[in-house]
């Protein structure tokens, strides 16, 4: 940790006691306990399974994957050498998430940029999209960095002033901006009273993005700022609809944000083993989805900016918050393993009755003690950062991300099925498609292996198919590639691969996209306004259907009748006069190419 005093210290600062509170205590003491039954873990490789998905012919109309999707904390920032910095970019993951502490830029009341800058620089030039955080007060605000801004104006100014600094020195670079972090812990903002300190959040929430949007606007910059990052889940339902139901900060609300962790200390010191991990994870009380179903409803019932579709972050994660040994999360089978289930079950909230998947997933961490993708690989597993050799995680994240693998950083669409997704027991399964392939991905925590799984990959949206098989464990902590024999069938293709314990298997379809079916023709959609609708005579009224549509085929007729005899054709706009008094219907009839015709009425009054 001497090594990254910066970032340890800041995650334990802010993050520690949330994963140390009085619901997670209570939580762990029976994480641990193998729930998951003895069967599954036992010699069954004689039952038959079987894996289906449907693409739905890659229509396009499936939930959609966001670009961008994985990241790991720290890259550039606390990582800075070009050579582990390209080992993480290579696996795919261009996304990372930063700390800009403003204690450190107004150390002095003359703004220093210096370290962010050397920062940015290595981010720029990997072509890194970080998520910065805007966190900690300075000595002329306050006694300590975690003390709420003695005036939160000019700590909104401050962060404003960063903005500024970066879109004139790295344009582009920065758009997504967290407003602090782990508000909630009483030890983030030094203040003892929960009510007190959710006011002073939102109060500084209030001042820095509404002074951060209007900086990025005048720089002709977008950017987005969220929150409120908590990491107590059993907090949610207070932080968040006090955020997103102010009017004076839902408006500034672009996306949100919070961190998840979902075992601790005690789990750790009780001797947890991959039974237990694993329970916990799948839970419909405790486990991954269940958390992220918790937070998505609270984000779309808020007053915010197109609550419908607010980005949800998920900034930090992992399978365990403690700064301590833990075998599993970086074990070569079961770190790889929490890993690639922990990506599907979050892919798969879309077949739990979520909406969208989460827009960023964000592992914590790059480097450092006990969290990290690289480090140095010994005995103890514990992320010495002497060196930084990939991690077995790190293996999880290439096989999801990288385009040499299933390229899921590229973006897509989710299928429209897969079954089994999620489960609580045995295999569980993902399945995606983006412009290069179809992808199932079949993940299997238990001891049984199964060496003949037949996978089913229904209205693929392909011909002339060839399919590939990936596989991720112990025996294969680098992935293994192999040519996978594809049988046509009634609505698709199926493969049998083997499925080994404790391991990732995915395959993967390529072949020419079959082309999309000719949209069925749609009528014009015709607009006419009139003005004035009344008068005395004689009355000059103007008539403007020029805002009509279309229906995506070009308009061949186009007829105004003023109501009184008299028209004129193919005349978007046009003025006509009424000379006697009566009330005359004015029509507008469109048609176009596709021979479809619609019309549009108006009556006009003259007295």
């Amino acid at each position: 940790m001497t090594s990254l005093p910066q970032i340890n210290f800041n995650h334990r600062e802010y993050s520690f006691p949330s994963k140390t509170s009085k619901y997670r205590r209570v939580l762990s003491r029976f994480a641990w306990l193998p729930l998951v039954p003895a069967m599954l873990f036992g010699s069954a490789a004689s039952q038959a399974q079987t894996v289906t998905a449907n693409f739905a012919n890659r229509s396009g109309s499936t939930p959609a994957i966001p670009s961008g999707l994985l990241g790991v904390g720290g890259t550039g920032s606390t990582v800075t050498a070009q050579g582990p910095v390209s080992t993480i970019t290579s696996a795919g993951l261009n996304q990372t998430r930063f700390w800009i502490l403003l204690q450190q830029v107004y150390a002095t009341s003359t703004p220093n940029f210096g370290v962010l800058d050397s920062q940015m620089k290595v981010m720029s030039a990997a072509g890194l999209h970080p998520i910065a955080v805007i966190v900690n007060t300075p000595p002329s605000l306050g006694s300590s960095t975690c003390s709420a801004p003695s005036d939160v104006n000019k700590w909104g100014q401050m962060a404003a002033s960063v903005v500024a600094h970066l879109d004139q020195n790295f344009p582009g670079v920065v758009q997504d901006y967290e407003i602090w972090n782990e508000p909630e812990l009483s030890t983030s903002l030094c203040v003892t009273d929960a009510t007190a300190r959710l006011n002073t959040y939102v109060s500084m929430f209030q001042s820095a993005a509404s002074a951060m949007h209007a900086q990025a606007k005048a720089d002709g910059q977008t950017i987005r700022t969220g929150g409120p990052v908590i990491s107590q889940m059993s907090q949610a339902s207070t932080w968040l609809p006090a955020l997103l139901n102010n009017s004076s900060t839902a408006p500034y609300v672009d996306f949100v944000s919070f961190h998840l962790y979902i075992t601790g200390q005690t789990d750790i010191n009780n001797g947890m083993t991959w039974p237990g991990l694993y329970s916990v994870t799948q839970s419909s009380t405790q486990g991954l989805i269940h958390y992220y179903k918790l937070i998505e409803p609270l984000v779309r019932a808020g007053k915010q900016p197109n609550a419908a579709s607010t980005p949800i972050y998920l900034s930090e994660y992992n399978s365990n918050w403690a700064y301590a040994v833990d075998h599993l999360r970086n074990d070569p089978t079961y770190g790889p393993l929490w890993n690639s289930l922990a990506i599907t079950d979050f892919l798969n909230v879309v077949y739990n009755g979520t909406t969208a998947v989460p827009s960023k997933l964000n592992y914590f961490n790059s480097v450092g003690s006990y969290f990290c993708l690289l480090g140095q690989w010994d005995a103890d597993m514990d992320c010495n950062t002497s060196r930084t050799d990939p991690y077995p995680q790190y293996y999880a994240f290439h096989l999801f991300a990288s385009p040499n693998y299933l390229n899921l950083q590229a973006g897509g669409h989710m299928a429209a099925s897969v079954t089994p997704a999620s489960t609580t027991s045995g295999l569980s399964a993902t399945a995606f498609y983006n412009d290069a392939a179809d992808n199932v991905v079949i993940v299997n925590p238990t001891s049984t292996s199964y060496k003949a799984v037949t996978v089913t990959l229904a209205n693929p949206g392909m011909t002339s198919v060839t399919g590939t098989s990936y596989l991720l464990n112990s025996s294969n902590s680098q992935i293994s590639t192999e040519s996978t024999a594809l049988t046509p069938v009634s609505g698709g293709y199926t493969a049998t691969i083997a499925v080994p314990a404790y391991s990732t298997v995915a395959v993967s379809m390529t072949g020419r996209t079959a082309p999309a079916p000719a949209p069925s023709p749609v009528a014009p959609t015709p607009v006419l306004n009139v003005t004035p609708k009344s008068g005395t005579h004689p009355l000059v009224a103007s008539i403007d259907a020029s805002a009509s549509q279309n229906g995506g085929s070009p308009i061949t007729g186009e007829t105004i009748a003023f109501g009184d005899g008299t028209w004129v054709n193919m005349t978007p706009t046009t003025t006509h006069t009424y000379t006697k008094t009566g009330s005359y219907t004015v029509k507008l009839t469109l048609k176009n190419q596709a021979g479809l015709t619609a019309t549009a009425s108006s009556v006009v009054t003259v007295n």
